[in-house]
C-alpha cells in the first residue's frame, strides 16, 4: 500500500503547482535507476524536479547517493531539485519543500508548530 500513500501525495503536489501557475507532471516510472524524480514542474524560466516523500514520522532521510541522482538528474535538464514531504496527519503544517543545492545525506525534521 506505500505506493498508493505516495501516489496520492504525488497528485495533491501537482495541484498546488498548478494552483501556483506551475506546469507540472507525475513520472509515473520514478523511483527506476534512472529517473530518481517523482515531478517535473515549470513555470517560465523555473523549471523544477520533485522527490515526493510522505511520513506519519518526524522525519525522513536521503542518503548521499539518492541526493546525488537527484541532483545530476536536475542539472541535466537545467532544472531545480526539490524534495517534497508531506506531514501525514499533522494539523496546519502539510508540506515541507527543500531545495537541495549539493550532494550530502538530508535529513529533513518535521517543524514545529508554536
Amino acid at each position: 500500500m506505500a505506493f498508493r500513500k505516495g501516489y496520492r501525495a504525488e497528485i495533491e503536489l501537482i495541484e498546488l503547482l498548478r494552483q501556483k501557475g506551475f506546469f507540472a507532471v507525475r513520472i509515473p516510472i520514478s523511483g527506476s535507476k534512472n529517473i530518481p524524480c517523482d515531478i517535473m514542474a515549470a513555470r517560465g524560466d523555473d523549471r523544477r524536479v520533485y522527490q515526493v516523500k510522505e511520513t506519519k514520522g518526524s522525519r525522513i532521510y536521503l542518503n548521499e547517493k539518492q541526493v546525488e541522482k537527484l541532483l545530476s538528474f536536475a542539472k541535466a535538464f537545467g532544472f531545480k531539485a526539490y524534495i517534497a514531504v508531506r506531514w501525514k496527519g499533522v494539523r496546519g503544517l502539510k508540506w515541507s519543500f527543500i531545495e537541495v543545492s549539493e550532494v550530502k545525506p538530508l535529513r529533513v525534521k518535521r517543524p514545529s508548530l508554536m
